[in-house]
C-alpha cells in the first residue's frame, strides 16, 4: 500500500509539473523542458487543468518547401526569364502540400479520438484542432495549464511536455501551442508617443521643396515632397494594400477622417474596408498603432483599395497563434492583398532556442505569398541591436535579432530621421538572424559592409545570418489623429506603412500598364533596385552596451539599402519589370505566365512637381525630439539547420537563373510558371521540409 501510494503521488506531482508520467507504450516524447522558461511562472498549480476550449494548431511537414523557396527566388530576380510570373494559388499549394500518407495518419488519429478538424490551411499543411485541455491532456500525454508572462502580465497555456504515437513522428512537423514559450509580439511593435516638439538643428530642412512644417512634424505631404510620390490617385483595378493588426488593435474610420481633413484635405472621403480574423474588432475607439498604420497607407497610397485586417487577442498563445491565422486566412483568399504591412514583431532569440521550426513553416508563409505576387513587409523593430523593444538586459552580451524581419523571404524596413541630412533613426532593430542563412541576392551587399566593419561588434552577432533591414524611410515625429487629438509617434511602423504606400503605387503604374505587380522585392532591391534608393550614410542602432552598427555607404545593418525615390523606382520598373499575367488588371490569379503585354510609354510617366505638395498649418501636429533607444537582449549566435535549408534554395535558385538569361524587355512569354515549378522540384535536394 505504502509502495501504490508513493506511485500515486509520484504521478501526479510528475503530472503537476507538466511532465508526462508513465508513458503508454504507444506514445513517444516528442519535446520537454525540464522547467518553466526565464521570465515565465506557472498559475495556480492545484487548477492546473484551464477551463474552457484549447485550440491547438497541428503542422505536417511540407512536401517540398525548399522547391517553394527556388520558385519564389525564380519569379523575382530581375535577370530571370521567368520574373514577374508569379505562381498560381494551387501551384503553391502544391509545392507545400503534405504527402497523401502524412494527412491520412493525422486524419485517423484525430478520427481515433473522436476529434474533427476546426479548420485546415489551403494546402493541408495545418490542421486546427478545438478540444478541453482534458481531452487534450489525454490526446499528446502531456499536462496544459496556464502560465504567466511576467513581464507583459500575459498568461498562457502551456505544457512543458507532450508525446506523440510512436507511428505518427514522421507525420508531424511540430504542434503549437505545446512547449513553445515565446513572448508576446511587441504590441506598439514600433511606436512611442512622444511630446510638444523642440526644433532642433537635427531636423532643419535645408531643401526648398520641403515644406517648413517638416522640419517639426512628418505629414504624408512631407513624404510625398522627401520621396517624390505623387499625390495623384491610383486608378489600377485589382490593386490592394493590406494592413495588419494584433491585440486589440482598432483603426477608427472617423479619425481618418479627421486625419485627411488635415494632412490631406484633396482626399477627405477615402476611407477602408475591415477584415476581421480570430474575432478582431472592427469598430471601437481608435489605438496608436492601428491609427499610424492605416493614416499612413491610405494617407499616402493615394485611392488604393485598403484593407485593416484585424486579429483578435490569442489568450492561449500570446498572439503568435495570430500571425500562423493571418497568414493561412490570406493563403485562403483567391486575391490575397498586393502588399501586406506588419508593425509587430518578436524577439527572435526564443524562437531560435525552443521553436525554429515554428519560424520557418511562418517564413515559408511568407514565401508563399510572394511567390504568388505578394510585397510582404515588416517593420524591423525599435530596440536597437537589443531586439524588437530597448531593454537593458544584453549588456556585453550578443545582440538579439527580430523576428519575423529576419526571415528571407519577406523585406524588413527600419527607419530614418532629418531631411538634409537624412540619418539613421537611433531606436531601429537591425543585425543578422540566428536561425535563416544569408540569401545569395544579398551576400555581395553584405560581404562589402563586414569589410566596412572589421572587428567592429565581432563575436556579438553571426556574420553568416540574414541580415536585416533591407530599406529604410522617415520613422519620427509623424504625426496622427487618435480619439480625436493629433499625436506624434516614433518607430519603424511608421516606415513600414510608408514603404508599402511606395510600393503599392508602383504596382498601381505596373497594372495599368498590364504588367505583374512586384511581389517579392529582396532581389530587385538588391540589384537593379539600389541605384533607386537614397543611400543614409551616418547615424547608428546603439543597444547592449555598444554603439550598435553603423550606417555607411552601400547596405548596412541600419537602414538597409536606403530610403525610396518614387521616380526612380517607377522609371526602373515600368521599363523593365517583365510582363507577366499573375494578376491581371482585374486582380484575377491567373498564375500561368503566358502574357506578352508591355508597358505603354504613358505608364512610365515620373512623379511629378505636384509630389511637393506643401502640408497644412492644421496638420503640424505637436511632436518631439526622440530619444536614442538603449538596446538590449541576448541571442544565440549560430544559425540552425534550417538556415543551411534557405542558403540551399537560394544557390540552386540562383544557378537556374543564370540558365535563364537576362529578362526580355519587350515581353517575350517566359517558359510556364507551372514548368519553373516542376524545375524547382527537380532541383530541390531535400523533402519534407517543415
Amino acid at each position: 500500500m505504502v509502495a501504490a501510494g508513493l506511485l500515486i503521488l509520484s504521478s501526479l506531482l510528475s503530472l503537476a509539473l507538466g511532465r508526462p508520467s508513465a508513458v503508454h507504450s504507444e506514445f513517444v516524447v516528442r519535446d520537454q523542458r525540464s522547467e518553466v522558461p526565464l521570465g515565465f511562472k506557472p498559475g495556480n498549480i492545484r487548477n492546473f487543468i484551464p477551463p474552457g476550449m484549447l485550440r491547438l494548431t497541428i503542422a505536417l511537414p511540407q512536401n517540398n518547401a525548399t522547391g517553394l523557396q527556388a520558385s519564389l527566388l525564380d519569379v523575382s530576380d530581375p535577370t530571370s526569364e521567368n520574373y514577374g510570373h508569379h505562381l498560381s494559388k494551387s501551384e503553391v499549394e502544391q509545392l507545400v502540400a503534405p504527402k497523401a500518407e502524412s494527412s491520412k495518419a493525422v486524419s485517423d488519429w484525430l478520427s481515433k479520438n473522436g476529434i474533427s478538424p476546426d479548420s485546415t490551411s489551403a494546402s493541408g499543411d495545418m490542421v486546427t484542432i478545438k478540444v478541453p485541455a482534458e481531452k487534450a491532456n489525454a490526446l499528446l500525454n502531456a499536462n496544459f495549464t496556464t502560465y504567466t508572462h511576467e513581464a507583459s502580465n500575459t498568461t498562457m497555456v502551456r505544457t512543458l511536455a507532450y508525446s506523440l504515437p510512436s507511428d505518427l513522428q514522421e507525420h508531424v512537423a511540430f504542434i503549437y501551442p505545446t512547449t513553445q514559450f515565446i513572448p508576446p509580439a511587441s504590441r506598439k511593435a514600433a511606436v512611442k508617443v512622444i511630446q510638444p516638439f523642440r526644433k532642433t538643428k537635427r531636423s532643419q530642412s535645408k531643401r526648398a521643396d520641403i515644406p517648413s512644417q517638416c522640419a517639426q512634424v512628418i505629414t504624408p505631404q512631407c513624404l510625398q515632397a522627401i520621396y517624390n510620390i505623387p499625390p495623384t490617385p491610383a486608378t489600377a483595378a485589382g490593386n490592394s494594400l493590406g494592413v495588419s493588426g494584433f491585440g486589440g488593435e482598432v483603426a477608427n474610420h472617423d479619425d481618418l477622417k479627421a486625419f485627411l481633413a488635415q494632412a490631406r484635405p484633396d482626399i477627405t472621403n477615402t476611407t477602408f474596408a475591415v477584415q476581421s480574423v480570430d474575432g478582431g474588432s472592427d469598430d471601437g475607439q481608435g489605438t496608436t498603432e492601428a491609427s499610424l498604420d492605416i493614416q499612413y497607407t491610405v494617407g499616402l497610397a493615394t485611392n488604393v483599395p485598403t484593407t485593416f485586417i484585424s486579429v483578435g487577442d490569442q489568450n492561449q498563445d500570446g498572439d503568435l497563434g495570430g500571425f500562423l491565422d493571418i497568414i493561412n486566412t490570406l493563403l485562403k483568399q483567391d486575391n490575397p492583398p498586393l502588399v501586406l504591412t506588419t508593425s509587430f514583431g518578436f524577439d527572435e532569440a526564443p524562437f531560435a532556442s525552443q521553436a525554429p521550426d515554428l519560424a520557418t513553416t511562418l517564413c515559408n508563409a511568407y514565401a508563399q505569398l510572394g511567390a504568388r505576387g505578394t510585397s510582404v513587409l515588416f517593420a524591423s523593430g525599435d530596440g536597437g541591436v537589443s531586439g524588437p523593444q530597448a531593454n537593458d538586459a544584453c549588456d556585453g552580451q550578443a545582440f538579439s535579432p527580430t523576428f519575423p524581419s529576419g526571415c528571407p523571404f519577406l523585406t524588413s524596413v527600419g527607419s530614418t530621421q532629418g531631411i538634409n541630412p537624412e540619418t539613421a533613426a537611433a531606436f531601429t532593430s537591425g543585425g543578422f538572424s540566428n536561425i535563416f542563412a544569408q540569401p545569395d541576392y544579398q551576400a555581395d551587399a553584405v560581404a562589402g559592409y563586414l569589410k566596412t566593419l572589421g572587428n567592429t561588434n565581432a563575436g556579438l552577432f553571426n556574420p553568416k545570418g540574414r541580415a536585416f533591414p533591407d530599406v529604410s524611410t522617415q520613422g519620427v515625429q509623424f504625426a496622427i489623429e487618435v480619439a480625436g487629438q493629433l499625436q506624434g509617434v516614433d518607430g519603424t511602423s511608421a516606415s513600414s506603412p510608408t514603404f508599402a504606400s511606395v510600393v503599392a503605387l508602383l504596382n498601381d503604374a505596373l497594372l495599368n500598364a498590364g504588367k505583374s505587380p512586384l511581389g517579392f522585392l529582396n532581389p530587385m532591391l538588391y540589384s537593379q533596385g539600389a541605384a533607386a534608393l537614397n543611400d543614409i550614410t551616418s547615424g547608428s542602432n546603439p543597444g547592449c552596451g555598444t554603439d550598435g552598427f553603423p550606417a555607411v555607404a552601400g547596405w548596412d545593418a541600419v537602414t538597409g539599402l536606403g530610403t525610396p525615390d518614387f521616380a526612380k523606382l517607377l522609371t526602373l520598373v515600368t521599363g523593365s519589370a517583365a510582363s507577366g499575367n499573375s494578376s491581371d488588371a482585374s486582380g484575377q490569379d491567373a498564375g500561368t505566365g503566358n502574357s506578352t503585354s508591355t508597358a505603354t510609354d504613358s505608364a512610365a510617366a515620373s512623379a511629378t512637381d505636384s509630389a511637393a505638395a506643401t502640408a497644412t498649418d492644421s496638420a503640424a501636429a505637436t511632436a518631439t525630439d526622440s530619444s536614442a533607444a538603449t538596446a538590449t537582449d541576448s541571442a544565440a549566435a549560430t544559425a540552425t539547420d534550417s538556415a543551411a535549408a534557405t542558403a540551399t534554395a537560394s544557390s540552386g535558385s540562383k544557378k537556374q537563373q543564370q540558365k535563364g538569361g537576362k529578362a526580355d524587355k519587350q515581353g517575350k512569354a517566359p517558359q510556364n510558371s507551372k514548368q519553373a515549378a516542376e524545375n524547382s522540384k527537380q532541383a530541390a535536394k531535400q523533402d519534407g521540409q517543415a
